[in-house]
């Protein structure tokens, strides 16, 4: 294949990528900013976060598929189970953990993420589930490229979930004592903040993002016991990509990493998953801090 007919074919493949690599890239955007909001409140990150998207999925599987229940019904099923798993983990995983050396609190979320895949794995099985989309599973087309409704809509609730996540940070009082908590934990409790009920928050929302997540792409790709492993690590590479004290570059990074994918599995798919760590591999031995990192003060 000659260039011209590569540069031809990028330019067939291009419209469907951005369409579907949107929708991937926005469900880890989504899971990742979930790494943003514990990194910056404790300096601590739950390693199970895909296993938590994995839960999400599989419990809106049991909810819609199994009993029936309305969507809605089951979204709030799910939030509140993730608002249960997130208070787990804190207390159970992480806070123990935190004043010791960080490989402590890591073994440990790594070790929740085992014991939910293998509890997954006995509950749910190994075999896929498929979740039907309540938009049907009828493309849409749009000069001759094919979107699923539910990609649409995975975009568009994706997106309005982070600008619900900013504009609580920035905006609502609680919000700003989060962030109090994230900038001097010491400070922010003089000043009458409970600093422990803040890091059980930002657990919470970490929580509830992955299982947000979860509901989302499982009309997408089918739910399993191993789906979140993969994921969760994607997630995390666009984290650590867009600077992972960023929700922005966090965002942007996400986004482009889905539709990178896309692109590459396009020409052959066996080289689908493997772009996403070669670009954190290159990035990161060219701009260690990631691409969109901050530049703040120290700490006092």
């Amino acid at each position: 294949m000659d260039v011209g007919e590569l540069v031809a074919s990028f330019f067939r493949v291009l419209p469907q990528a951005l369409v579907s690599g949107l929708a991937l890239g926005s469900v880890y955007a989504l899971i990742a900013q979930g790494y943003y909001v514990t990194f910056t409140t404790t300096e601590t990150l739950n390693f199970a976060q895909g296993e938590f998207l994995m839960v999400g999925a599989l419990t809106s599987f049991s909810l819609l598929v199994l009993a029936g229940l309305p969507y809605l019904v089951a979204v709030v099923a799910v939030i509140l189970l993730m608002v249960l798993m997130g208070i787990a983990v804190e207390r159970v995983a992480i806070r123990p953990l935190r004043q010791l050396l960080s490989v402590g609190w890591i073994l440990s979320t790594v070790g929740v993420s085992v014991i939910l895949r293998q509890f997954a794995e006995i509950y749910w099985g190994r075999e896929q589930k498929r979740v039907p989309s309540i938009f049907g599973d009828t493309p849409l087309y749009i000069a001759n490229t094919g979107i699923f409704p539910q990609e649409l809509f995975i975009i568009l609730a994706s997106l309005l979930t982070m600008a619900a996540l900013l504009f609580f940070l920035k905006r609502s009082t609680f919000g700003k004592a989060l962030q109090a908590v994230a900038f001097n934990p010491a400070a922010a409790g003089l000043m009458g903040i409970n600093v422990r009920q803040m890091v059980v928050v930002a657990y919470v929302i970490s929580s509830i993002l992955a299982g947000i997540a979860g509901v989302l792409i499982a009309p997408v790709i089918f739910a399993h016991a191993e789906m979140g492993a993969l994921l969760g690590l994607k997630a995390f590479a666009a984290a650590i990509i867009g600077g992972i004290e960023n929700p922005v570059g966090i965002l942007v990074v996400g986004i482009g990493l889905g539709i990178a994918e896309f692109i590459v599995a396009s020409y052959n798919a066996s080289f689908r998953d493997a772009v996403t760590f070669l670009l954190l591999i290159l990035i990161l031995a060219w701009r260690p801090q990631g691409l969109f990192q901050r530049v703040t003060a120290e700490k006092v």
